[in-house]
């Protein structure tokens, strides 16, 4: 089982190369779930991310249709990108081409606008979040994190305290 500093090194690496390049990804044709079958979704997907701290910046959301894009954060699978303005509190992300799921929601609260999760003694300073995990630790297998409802909440996470 990995350390607590791996993961975080992960999840930052990770979240490095996802923001990098994630602007391509809505371009890219959808891929069938791996692991759940797929579902249509009859208004597109709809997601609001709670517990956002501030304002700043902006909260980019991404969605995944299968295990392999999630289990690595691959930017170039991803089905759906967004850069939403920050509020505090909540925002809500609309994808309505995207409407066969399952899918699973990333995102990253990039306060300071240069599309990186930062970091601060391998220790993110910034949120973010992978749906169906259960805390700011836990990395999911698709099948969790996955959901073929057309409306998905999902929560920030913040390790700092800012």
């Amino acid at each position: 089982m990995p350390t607590f500093q791996q993961r975080l090194t992960g999840i930052a690496v990770s979240a490095g190369i996802l923001i990098g390049g994630a602007w391509l990804a809505s371009k890219v044709p959808s891929v069938e779930a791996n692991e759940v079958a797929a579902k249509p979704l009859a208004t597109g997907l709809e997601v609001t991310v709670e517990g956002v701290r501030n304002g700043n910046g902006q909260v980019i959301v991404m969605v995944m249709d299968n295990r392999d894009a999630l289990k690595t954060y691959d930017y170039q699978a991803a089905v759906g990108y967004l850069e939403v303005p920050a509020s505090t509190g909540r925002v809500l992300a609309t994808f309505p081409d995207l409407t066969s799921g399952p899918f699973a929601v990333v995102a990253i609260h990039d306060e300071n606008g240069n599309r990186d999760l930062d970091m601060k003694n391998q220790i993110p300073t910034e949120g973010y979040m992978v749906s169906g995990a259960r805390d700011a630790y836990d990395e999911p297998p698709f099948s969790r994190a996955a959901s073929d409802q057309p409306r998905q909440t999902v929560r920030m996470f913040y390790l700092d305290r800012n």
